[in-house]
């Protein structure tokens, strides 16, 4: 009597499952390594919404970004590259240096509280679209 093969299906079925796990952990660690996902901050205009997203350096890289809510295209950009901050307006979003240091986004006076970073990254694009 011939001995019987193990069907073609699970004969690399613990190699596919290695593969998938070991694919799935560099997807995870790549993602780990390139800082967070987006996320909604406090934004008081009506059919806009303002998304933030960390792109590492301990969160000293960040864009911030005023969207449409309802056709989620952007209508400005705050952008900090862990040293300088950069800002764009659309139409053309065209990208330039806004300010030699990302603290520009702090009220100037130096008492400034620095941990509400979403308040500050609010208004410094409230002001860089001409709103008050």
């Amino acid at each position: 009597m011939p001995t019987p093969t193990k069907p073609r299906h699970t004969r690399y079925a613990r190699h596919a499952a290695c593969t998938a796990w070991a694919w799935g952990a560099i997807v995870l660690s790549c993602h780990a390594a390139g800082g967070t996902g987006e996320y909604p901050l406090p934004w008081p205009t009506a059919g806009e919404v303002l998304v933030y997203r960390s792109c590492g350096c301990g969160d000293a890289c960040w864009v911030a970004e005023v969207r449409d809510a309802r056709k989620r295209t952007v209508k400005a950009r705050l952008r900090c590259d862990c040293e300088q901050l950069h800002a764009s307006v659309a139409p053309g979003l065209k990208e330039a240096l806004h300010a030699e240091r990302c603290e520009a986004i702090y009220p100037e006076g130096g008492d400034a509280d620095k941990s509400d970073k979403p308040t500050a990254i609010a208004r410094a694009l409230r002001q860089l679209l001409g709103r008050r």
